[in-house]
């Protein structure tokens, strides 16, 4: 649970956005050109205006529209004679096609303007072109590649004195820092474009350049500096009426609320990014919001659903020939299908993806990917061969400046360590885990550890250090749950974390064999009867079978108004949590209402008079 899929962040890495610089204006025309050739000259510009129109409403139809409006231009230009131009129009072409996915279509034609421009002495235009080279490499996950072509553009636009194309370069610079995991390099870079874009007055590329930022301190694990830029460059997005921007921006800061356990306002920002990527035409987005949609219903048990995400996204990304975020993709199948039992097709997505992340260069996504085969070896009990990818996924991890990712990893190995008797062992890497995930702010890799970490201090004899740390536990994912609005998703949540329950209940137990005037045995009777109480309640909510037909009214009545009072308190509840500044003391009082009700309604007369048919589902504990 938890850790087996991977979130898209602008992209699972949706990784960055890119800025492909746009074509320069058209250079005016020589004194001596012949009147014919003005003429069709200044048709030629009409249509490439038209076509510009068209590219700025940014759908996947008007993108094709207009790439049949520069062939045009590019065709009468040709007639003229005009190289300047050519270069222009073949440099439009070959951005419109970037951006509809066709890469090599793409590269096509930047071949052909990049002589052109060189031809026609344009350092502006040339550096224009070599900057875009570079970013058509970064989408085929070429990133060195990319690099040395960003490098070679910079100095060309500082020396045409073209200051938005080195912005938009030096931006480009740190989206490849930044996916080759040189997080610090990457944000010197931005740094520097930043006060460039506001000079001149891009907007765009200023609200492009903050959810570059915020991508990169959400990488660092620190997502309330990821969020403020985040929430700028929304502000930017939606007064330019940028809606590709505004969907990318959206996705980020709904993974920024996953990882920080807001599970419902992430589904919120992805149901707001969903619609705008459909409605621009970009595949890539919709992939990506569609797969990160599908990592909420894995981490919630709904397996099935989520594959259906995961197939959808897939589908999209192979369109959109995105290497990178098909690997993403690739890795939540393998998890999805590892956590329905079905090892062999799990294996088969991890190493589809693993080819994948490495040639696109995506360190991150290989570094999930071998950790996903380490658990498969883990839970097939070779934890030799477990440590081994744990160890080379570890190192990635920590080169790419992935501190979440670490410690997923390094709970990873605890547990390997807990399974091989080695319980100190154990406890080592579950100690450095618990520091990183809160230093993160992630809660539900902090659940999953203390509970590791309770399971070793009990094997060591710590029984009440263990209990504190399974409290702790419990207590978050309580939080988590809580956080949740639908009924049905919180009912299938809570099946996947019975496990800390029954381990609770448990090690409880065990307290009270040895101090048996402590009260340990009336505690773990408590924790008893909540959990059930809980499990029938959301069970029979999720079944919607009526059961009750024979059962006196006085009972329904007791039973409706206990529930009444119970999904009162959860509302309750949910809003002080989801606050800006919550009342602990606030929520500490409506939990122990809570526990009261569910211990009321488990004594009820109805769970007596009431069988449970065999027909309702039953709680599938998947640690």
């Amino acid at each position: 649970m938890f850790d087996r899929t991977q979130l898209i962040l602008t992209g699972i890495s949706i990784a960055l956005t890119l800025q492909f610089i746009p074509p320069v204006a058209a250079l005016p025309l020589e004194a001596a050109v012949q009147t014919a050739q003005t003429n069709s000259n200044d048709a030629a510009d009409r249509i490439y205006q038209e076509a510009e129109k068209l590219y700025e409403q940014g759908t996947a139809a008007a993108f094709k529209s207009a790439i049949i409006k520069y062939e045009e231009a590019l065709k009468l230009y040709r007639e003229t004679g005009d190289r300047a131009k050519q270069a222009i129009a073949l440099n439009s072409i070959g951005l419109v096609y970037s951006l509809l996915g066709e890469q090599q279509k793409a590269l096509a034609y930047l071949n052909q303007s990049l002589p052109l421009s060189q031809a026609a002495g344009d350092r502006k235009q040339v550096a224009s072109t070599i900057s875009n080279f570079g970013f058509v490499y970064l989408k085929l996950g070429e990133k060195q590649k990319a690099l040395e072509y960003f490098k070679q553009s910079l100095p060309l636009a500082r020396a045409a004195g073209d200051r938005s194309g080195e912005a938009i370069t030096l931006t480009n610079i740190g989206n490849t820092y930044s996916d080759l995991g040189e997080k610090q390099q990457a944000l010197e870079y931005y740094r520097q474009s930043l006060p460039l874009t506001r000079a001149v007055g891009d907007r765009r590329g200023e609200a492009i350049t903050l959810n570059n930022i915020g991508k990169v301190y959400s990488d660092l694990g620190e997502p309330q500096t990821a969020l403020e830029h985040y929430n700028r460059s929304l502000s930017l997005s939606r007064e330019l009426g940028d809606r590709t921007q505004e969907a990318t921006t959206l996705n980020n800061i709904a993974v920024v609320y996953l990882t920080l356990g807001e599970t419902q306002k992430a589904l919120e920002y992805f149901d707001r990014s969903l619609p705008l990527s459909r409605a621009v035409g970009n595949r890539s987005n919709e992939a990506v919001t569609l797969s990160n949609i599908g990592k909420i219903y894995s981490d919630l048990g709904e397996k099935q659903q989520a594959l259906e995400y995961y197939q959808q996204s897939l589908s999209l990304s192979q369109t959109a020939g995105d290497r990178s975020i098909q690997a993403n993709i690739l890795i939540n199948l393998g998890a999805a299908y590892s956590e329905l039992g079905e090892i062999e097709k799990a294996l088969e997505y991890y190493h589809q993806s693993l080819h994948f992340s490495r040639a696109a260069g995506d360190r991150i996504g290989e570094a999930t990917t071998l950790s996903n085969m380490g658990r498969i070896y883990d839970d097939a009990g070779n934890r030799q061969e477990a440590l081994k990818y744990f160890d080379r996924a570890l190192f990635l991890k920590r080169a790419t400046g992935d501190r979440s990712g670490e410690a997923t990893i390094l709970k990873n190995i605890g547990l390997a360590y807990l399974k091989l008797g080695e319980k100190q062992q154990a406890l080592e890497y579950f100690s450095q885990s618990l520091v990183l995930s809160r230093a993160v702010g992630n809660p539900g890799i902090e659940a999953v550890t203390l509970f590791g970490m309770a399971a070793a201090k009990r094997d060591l004899g710590k029984l009440n250090e263990a209990i504190k740390d399974i409290e702790a536990s419990i207590k978050i994912i309580e939080n988590l749950r809580t956080k949740i609005a639908s009924n049905e998703l919180r009912t299938s949540y809570f099946s996947t974390v019975q496990d800390y329950y029954e381990f609770y209940i448990d090690l409880l137990m065990q307290l009270h064999k040895t101090q048996p005037k402590s009260g340990y045995d009336a505690k773990a009777l408590a924790a008893s009867e909540r959990s059930r109480a809980r499990s029938l309640l959301e069970l029979l909510k999720e079944a919607k079978t009526n059961i009750r037909e024979g059962i006196s009214s006085d009972l329904l009545h007791q039973e409706q108004q206990l529930q009444q009072q119970l999904d009162d308190i959860e509302k309750r509840r949910i809003e002080l949590v989801s606050s800006s500044t919550p009342n602990q003391d606030a929520v500490e009082n409506l939990d122990k209402n809570a526990w009261n009700y569910c211990k009321n309604t488990s004594k009820t007369k109805l769970k007596f008079a009431v069988p449970v048919p065999a027909m309702l589902p039953s709680p599938n504990p998947n640690l």
